[in-house]
This record gives C-alpha cells, sequence and structure tokens, in this order.
C-alpha cells in the first residue's frame, strides 16, 4: 500500500500496491450506510430477543430457552409499582415489540435505497429515524411515570440510545457524502 502523497498514490486514499485500480478508499457514504446496517442489524437482533422472550412467557418455549431478552419480566417487575393486570403487562410488550419490528423494517429499507443526501433514499432514512427516536421518547417518559430511576440505570441506557440514534441521524445528514 502506497500512503497518500508518495509516487504512485492517488490523490486520496490508499491504492494497492499490485494494483492501482483497486481504490481502498472508505468515503462517508460508506460509513453512513455502515450505521444504517448497524441500527437494521440491531433492532433485528432486539425483535427477535424479544419475540422469544415472548414465547417464554407464552409457554412455546421453555424456560430455559437461552436467546430471550428479560424484558417480558422486566416490563411486568418496573410497572409493579401500580400492580397493573398480566393482560396490560402483555399488551404493553406486544405493543413495544411490534414498534421494535416495524423499526427494524424501516431501517433495513432505509440502509437498502440510501444513496446520499441529495440522491435518493433520505426520506426513509427520516421516516426511520422519526419511530425509533418516538420509542425512545415515550420509553423515558414511561421511565419516569414508572420511577424506574428509582430502582434501575434504565432510564440512563434510553437517554444513550436516543443520543446514540440523533448522533447518527447528524452524522447521515451533515457529513459529505464523498470522501
Amino acid at each position: 500500500m502506497k500512503p497518500p502523497g508518495s509516487p504512485g498514490a492517488q490523490s486520496k486514499g490508499l491504492v494497492h500496491e499490485d494494483n492501482p485500480a483497486i481504490d481502498m478508499r472508505i468515503g462517508a457514504l460508506t460509513i453512513k450506510r455502515e450505521l444504517l446496517f448497524f441500527w437494521a442489524l440491531w433492532f433485528s437482533v432486539v425483535v427477535v430477543t424479544n419475540v422469544t422472550d415472548g414465547m417464554k412467557a407464552l409457554a412455546i418455549l421453555p424456560d430455559t430457552w437461552p436467546l430471550a431478552s428479560g424484558n417480558y419480566a422486566f416490563i411486568g417487575k418496573v410497572m409493579s409499582v401500580y400492580n397493573p393486570p398480566t393482560a396490560l403487562v402483555a399488551a404493553l410488550f406486544a405493543l413495544v415489540v411490534l414498534w421494535e419490528a416495524l423499526a427494524t423494517f424501516l431501517f433495513w429499507r432505509a440502509f437498502r435505497r440510501f444513496d446520499g443526501v441529495d440522491r435518493s433514499g433520505l426520506a426513509t432514512v427520516y421516516t426511520a429515524f422519526a419511530v425509533t427516536l418516538a420509542l425512545w421518547a415515550a420509553f423515558i417518559v414511561w421511565d419516569d411515570i414508572l420511577l424506574v430511576y428509582q430502582t434501575t440505570n434504565l432510564e440512563t441506557v434510553h437517554l444513550a440510545i436516543l443520543t446514540a440514534q440523533l448522533m447518527t441521524l447528524v452524522a447521515v445528514r451533515v457529513l459529505p457524502d464523498d470522501s
């Protein structure tokens, strides 16, 4: 590899020594798409582990099933301050899983369609982030309603994810598409 500015190197990035036609540059557009891929993959894992957790709660999967989030029992625990009926806990858990499944679909679509700020797919990015930012905002509000901050650091986690998503959205929008 020849560093930029050395004889035989192109003006940007790295060039493979044996074949100068192989451009080793990674531009901001690639990084933006990687960030969208990350969120799509992460939400996919979240949905799978929550679905399997729900299946454990319904006794479809055994209690020993290892790939499960534990969120169903956790929601019941944090909501216990108000002693809600089990059906309400189950309904809220199902609503969150559906919301996360929608987010997963939207991030995969944004990843597939996004081709730069001035090209196609930016609206799909905004849609994906609008759905997930609303999810984290709802979680943060519920954290306060349920007094979660008194027993766990969950509100901090939700704020961190919200912040990471906002930073990703700003990076996608503000960084130039070319390197």
